[in-house]
């Protein structure tokens, strides 16, 4: 049973996105796990065993309606975009939190002074792929955001948005010094760094069942969670996936639409750190020893 308790508030949110096929693949998971639809996690359907969806994502909360804005950016938009003003919306409505997803990087950088004016108390920009923000243009762009006094974070990958201060979330890099709205959007649509917490069998060898207390944006915490049923992460029988390599199979099926292409900060590919943060997740909560990915380099010239 999946308990989330929520504020009174209505918080309200706008998405703005590019017009790269990853972007909208990512943006679109990202709406159906806040939508939280019949159709959108299809999890049992792929269990190894013949089961019907036994509704785990039934107590999640349905954001649809604080969705008050969404639009694509960048449509017909030449290579170099000498007036940046000419691309963003018009009548941009008053909304508490602001996700921008993969849009071209001269819009990146103009945003800052585009949102300087209203009324929003947080940008979100997740990385899914080192070309959408280089990190000179990160630091660039998170320094206006201080100055405009906007909370804003780049969290790659988007998963990787946490409330701890950690190497994925770094001030100055990854989020503004002043973060308690950033907190708020953690904490209200219950997203950013999975959270889990299971039932083991009596033997403490197996898993019986999953909760999902927050998932990754994309929603693939949920369809984890659900391959892990039902079987043994400790002393498993012979010729049985590990807990590692059940974790990895189900990332890599969900899909993950992070990038593989090697970051130059993460010294590895994105998808992997999103992996490697899901295992963490699990194991850490399993009491297992967590296997830590290479440490990164914040050098920027």
């Amino acid at each position: 049973m999946i308990i989330i308790t929520m504020s009174l508030k209505k918080y309200t949110l706008g998405i703005i996105y590019g017009i790269d096929q990853d972007t909208i693949m990512l943006t679109q998971k990202f709406v159906g796990n806040l939508i939280s639809n019949d159709d959108f996690c299809k999890a049992c359907e792929s269990l190894e065993q013949n089961v019907k969806c036994d509704k785990c994502r039934e107590r999640v909360s349905n954001f649809s309606s604080n969705i008050y804005y969404y639009e694509q950016l960048g449509k017909d938009a030449p290579e170099l975009i000498e007036s940046p003003e000419m691309y963003f919306p018009k009548h941009l409505p008053n909304v508490d939190f602001l996700l921008v997803v993969g849009i071209h990087q001269d819009l990146l950088a103009e945003l800052p002074y585009y949102l300087k004016d209203k009324e929003i108390k947080a940008v979100i920009i997740p990385v899914e792929d080192p070309k959408w923000v280089p990190p000179g243009l990160q630091v660039q762009v998170l320094e206006d955001f201080e100055k405009f006094g906007i909370q804003a974070a780049f969290p790659k990958p988007f998963c990787a948005l946490s409330g701890n201060l950690n190497e994925y979330n770094k001030v100055g890099f990854n989020i503004t010094k002043e973060r308690s709205y950033i907190l708020e959007f953690i904490e209200y649509f219950k997203i950013g760094e999975p959270i889990v917490s299971f039932l083991l069998s009596k033997d403490g060898e197996s898993i019986e069942d999953t909760c999902v207390i927050q998932s990754a944006p994309c929603g693939s915490t949920y369809y984890i969670c659900q391959q892990l049923k039902s079987k043994y992460f400790k002393n498993g029988k012979n010729r049985e996936l590990s807990l590692n390599e059940r974790i990895s199979k189900a990332h890599h099926a969900y899909p993950c639409n992070a990038s593989m292409d090697q970051d130059s900060i993460l010294k590895d590919s994105i998808l992997h750190i999103g992996g490697y943060i899901i295992r963490n997740a699990i194991r850490r909560k399993l009491k297992l020893e967590e296997q830590e990915s290479q440490k990164l380099m914040y050098i920027i010239k």
